[in-house]
């Protein structure tokens, strides 16, 4: 079992472990402190960190933002070391993501992940999360 905690504060030591987990993610993928810092101090986001011996071995994100009708929430980006993969890690943190949620009041919480990623989309499904009939759109402003 590794410990999961909730990140509160940012430090350059834990910037490179974040740097390393998320590059397993997206490869060569960097992390802006700046944006990690509002991250960690918005009241609407919980970055959860799973440690193992004290090293860095899993990370995923909370976030809700109220509508007209509900309080919606995502999971993104569950990633756990390639080394510590089928430990029960990934089960940790999105189990922590749910209580999260919970507290919260999070009426819905979703995610999405890719249909190769065989063994994640079997996890979701036994945590209770459902594939649902709908398309994703996304646009990426910035690019426009």
């Amino acid at each position: 079992m590794a410990e999961i905690t909730q990140i509160k504060a940012i430090d350059a030591p834990l910037l490179d472990e974040l740097s390393r987990v998320v590059g397993e993610l997206v490869c060569g993928a960097t992390i802006e402190p700046e944006q990690l810092r509002r991250m960690v101090e918005a009241p609407n986001i919980a970055l959860f960190a799973a440690r193992k011996e004290g090293r860095l071995v899993g990370i995923t994100t909370v976030a809700w933002y109220d509508t007209l009708t509900a309080r919606r929430g995502w999971v993104e980006d569950v990633v756990v070391c390639q080394e510590m993969r089928g430990a029960g890690i990934g089960r940790q943190l999105v189990r922590q993501a749910i209580a999260w949620a919970r507290e919260q009041g999070i009426d819905t919480l979703s995610l999405t992940s890719a249909p190769h990623r065989k063994a994640a989309r079997q996890l979701y499904a036994k945590e209770g999360f459902e594939s649902i009939n709908t398309g994703l759109f996304r646009l990426k402003p910035q690019e426009k």
